[in-house]
């Protein structure tokens, strides 16, 4: 899927979650974290769809973000998976 694709899906996704959690959702911050997982396309020696595509890394990194944050960080979280 290309940067557009990403794009849409985190911003649909992470802008209905909000909604539904009652939050507000920072849209760059939504569009930006939305592609995140293909950075490793940018970093050599690293297979597309490895390990920074999985959702348990996403759920590591999140898990400080869920403590400071709570449910404000859920629509991001979203976006990224």
């Amino acid at each position: 899927m290309f940067a557009v694709g990403h794009s849409s899906l985190g911003y649909l996704t992470g802008k209905a979650t909000s909604k539904i959690l009652r939050t507000d959702a920072n849209i760059p911050l939504l569009l930006m974290l939305s592609v995140l997982p293909d950075i490793d396309l940018l970093i050599p020696g690293l297979r597309h769809g490895g390990p920074i595509h999985s959702v348990m890394l996403s759920s590591l990194l999140f898990i400080s973000f869920f403590i400071l944050y709570r449910k404000k960080a859920i629509p991001y979280f979203i976006a990224v998976i």
